[in-house]
């Protein structure tokens, strides 16, 4: 998926729930970088459309489609665009199948309003959003398996430092964690990208996801990106 460089961000909106979806159209409306171009009940439906959206919004779950199998349908028809999945789905495997399928962004249908479109803007930017109480939610402290050997060809200091930077961290923060030089976390920086072939962020989450290097948090505490955000001033639904 491209970063466009439109001022407005075209949204399609998929939700088999009408007033849900409805509702959620009337709120992103209010938004001046947003516009609705199109909204279905199901994806099959979007075959009426001829359009080409920046973001496209979607459930996970209609009769004849649930989960990953909703996003690989999504990601056949729209290949340019980035897509957020709006679920009440929060279970792990979910969460990790779907982005494996193509989602940019994971946000719960009980998240703010401010979750939700941060998460619109920040994958319409190239980015990949993880809501607050899942995503942002993944281990704070290394899994038992970094013990393992380590993956892709990376030596154990550099698998620590990309579990870090999957988790929202920055390189000086990284410095600070682990007691090491700026200079030598950028030097791990480079080679991470250099043996993996992956160089956005985006990226880097969802080899660590594949890695099983992150996991959600026993005490569901926010990685550090998103604790400012964590707060729900307006719900998104019932």
């Amino acid at each position: 998926m491209l970063e466009h460089a439109d001022p407005v961000i075209r949204l399609v909106l998929v939700d088999g729930e009408t007033i849900f979806r409805e509702a959620l159209r009337v709120l992103i409306g209010q938004e001046p970088d947003f516009e609705v171009v199109a909204h279905a009940t199901s994806v099959r439906e979007l075959d009426e459309f001829d359009i080409e959206p920046h973001v496209v919004v979607s459930g996970l779950r209609f009769p004849d489609a649930v989960g990953d199998r909703v996003m690989q349908e999504l990601r056949d028809r729209y290949r340019n665009a980035a897509i957020v999945a709006l679920t009440t789905l929060d279970d792990l495997e979910t969460v990790q199948s779907v982005l494996a399928a193509g989602a940019n962004g994971y946000v719960l249908k009980s998240a703010s309003t401010s979750d939700l479109f941060a998460a619109i803007r920040s994958v319409a930017r190239g980015g990949l959003y993880l809501q607050p109480s899942i995503g942002i939610a993944f281990a704070s402290r290394p899994p038992d398996d970094l013990a393992r050997p380590p993956v892709g060809g990376l030596t154990p200091k550099e698998t620590e430092v990309l579990r870090l930077l999957a988790l929202g961290h920055t390189n000086a923060e990284i410095a600070q964690i682990l007691g090491s030089s700026l200079r030598t976390v950028e030097t791990h920086r480079a080679h991470i990208h250099q043996k993996l072939d992956r160089h956005t962020r985006a990226e880097l989450v969802r080899f660590a996801l594949d890695a099983h290097l992150l996991r959600l948090d026993d005490d569901g505490v926010p990685a550090p990106e998103r604790r400012s955000m964590a707060r729900s001033p307006k719900p998104v639904s019932h």
